[in-house]
């Protein structure tokens, strides 16, 4: 068997236990939270907001740091960092050391999940490129369909939310030990070439063949970064992008919030953002196996639209039957969207600078999105209601929305800045 299957479900298994598990279980906790230390809503969406800044802005330093070392050393240390971070988390008694911690945590995550396990895909994969990407990432959605309404259940039989910070940090230590045992950087490592077939570093016409789908556009040629962050595409994409993860970070730190204050049970609540989950772990394996014959801006564009409806339609969410018709639009929605667009950037860019250009564009949304969970908040505080905030997002989608649908690959240039055609 390809040795790049199994580096697959070794990733995914990871992801389903750290992200899956760590990023869906702490927002279901956070009313507890809010109710037992007497915090604002502000101020506990805060710790939502530094969560996603952190993770984000770590992107590079795991890019780079797998650069020096390599991705089995990088993601194992990361999950001990953010098993260490969730058991601390377990004794948190004041505000500050909430944010701290919450910092903590996320650049473990950073250095265990995304920007690696991308890049690891783009190097093991590329015919089957997406369909990879889309196992992996819906994995996190799969781990928050268990992981959300189990914590929550937890926290409501126990009456402790600390309980369910141990659960995390055991979920994030798993994710460690499998790093460990599993990981490999390169084809190369295990005597093998990309896809176990022909690499994409073979000369002519059939090796490209052999690799690139007729009907998707994959470069046969890996950008030099500098050259990549000059494409107008490359922003289109990170913009898109933009729009989806501010979407969900919205609905992950206000969504229980929201839901609560309509009348929606605690655990029905909990199982919404589950349910948001396993259905964005659907939407995200549907683009994986579309987006290898479909082209990904397609897909992207569809999801947002998803995505936009699904956030109008939880202004509305104060039935059961409501509240689970918002999680399956928005969840689809959200797992085409999360899947397209790490997969454009693969196929415009090549896989050399993979990561680095993952982590440039987690970098732009996170300074772009990172406020999203904070003013949401600061506007319920201030309005008492999250509405302007549900209306407002599903403008600014439509934007990138529009633009996605008319975008053209790519042509790389030569030393002069002469388009020319992508070669093997």
């Amino acid at each position: 068997m390809y040795y790049g299957w199994i580096l697959l479900t070794a990733l995914s298994a990871i992801y389903f236990f750290s992200v899956g598990t760590i990023f869906y279980g702490f927002s279901v906790i956070v009313p507890e939270m809010i109710r037992d230390m007497g915090w604002s809503r502000s101020e506990a969406s805060l710790g939502f907001s530094l969560f996603g800044m952190a993770l984000g802005l770590s992107g590079p330093v795991a890019a780079y740091l797998i650069g020096q070392f390599n991705a089995r050393t990088v993601m194992s240390t990361g999950g001990l960092l953010a098993a260490t971070g969730a058991f601390a988390a377990s004794y948190m008694n004041s505000l500050a050391y909430y944010y701290v911690l919450l910092c903590f945590i996320a650049f473990g995550l950073a250095l265990l999940s995304v920007v690696p396990g991308l890049q690891l895909l783009a190097n093991w994969f590329a015919r089957k490129r997406s369909l990879a990407i889309g196992i992996f990432m819906s994995m996190g959605g799969a781990g928050a369909f268990f992981a959300a309404p189990a914590i929550s259940a937890l926290v409501q039989a126990t009456g402790n939310w600390r309980h369910a910070w141990l659960v995390m940090a055991v979920a994030a230590f798993s994710g460690s030990v499998i790093a460990l045992i599993f990981v490999r950087d390169k084809p190369e490592d295990k005597g093998t070439v990309i896809d176990g077939g022909v690499p994409l570093t073979t000369s002519g016409a059939a090796a490209t063949a052999a690799v690139l789908s007729p009907k998707v556009h994959q470069t046969a040629v890996s950008w030099e970064v500098r050259d990549a962050i000059r494409s107008s595409s490359f922003w289109i994409i990170v913009a898109a992008a933009a729009a989806v993860v501010l979407g969900h970070g919205i609905v992950n730190s206000q969504g229980v919030l929201h839901l609560r204050d309509l009348g929606i049970s605690p655990v029905v609540a909990a199982s919404v953002i589950g349910m948001i989950g396993m259905l964005g772990a659907g939407g995200r394996l549907f683009t994986g196996i579309l987006g290898d014959h479909i082209d990904p801006r397609y897909l992207l564009a569809s999801g947002l639209t998803l995505e936009l409806i699904g956030m109008v339609l939880l202004i509305f969410a104060d039935t059961v039957v409501m509240a689970y018709v918002f999680a399956v639009i928005f969840g689809a929605g959200n797992g085409m969207a999360i899947v397209a667009s790490p997969a454009l950037v693969a196929n415009y860019f090549g896989n050399k600078n993979y990561a680095s250009l993952i982590g440039i564009r987690g970098v732009v949304i996170t300074l772009s999105t990172a406020s999203g969970p904070f003013l949401a908040g600061l506007t319920f505080d201030m309005s008492g209601s999250y509405t302007p905030v549900f209306l407002t997002f599903a403008a600014i989608a439509m934007i990138p929305v529009i633009v996605v649908l008319f975008m053209r690959p790519p042509e790389p240039k030569d030393p002069k800045g002469v388009p020319r055609l992508a070669v093997a």
